[in-house]
């Protein structure tokens, strides 16, 4: 049986001010979620959640529903 994935983003937090940020498609970080990279994938999706999880400019990073 397959299983149907939900495109999601990957949203976090800001170390400088706790802002909610949103992963873009360039690795940058962007305040507005309508530039957030739109992922497709359940391999992408963890993936990329690895690699937010990773980065020392954010916390508590994770997926969200796009």
């Amino acid at each position: 049986m397959t299983t149907i994935f939900t495109p999601q983003r990957i949203r976090a937090q800001a170390i400088k001010d706790g802002q909610d940020v949103y992963l873009t498609d360039c690795d940058g970080w962007s305040l507005n979620i309508t530039s957030a990279e739109v992922i497709t994938s359940q391999d992408d999706a963890d993936f990329r959640l690895g690699f937010a999880r990773r980065l020392r400019e954010v916390i508590n990073a994770e997926l969200i529903a796009a």
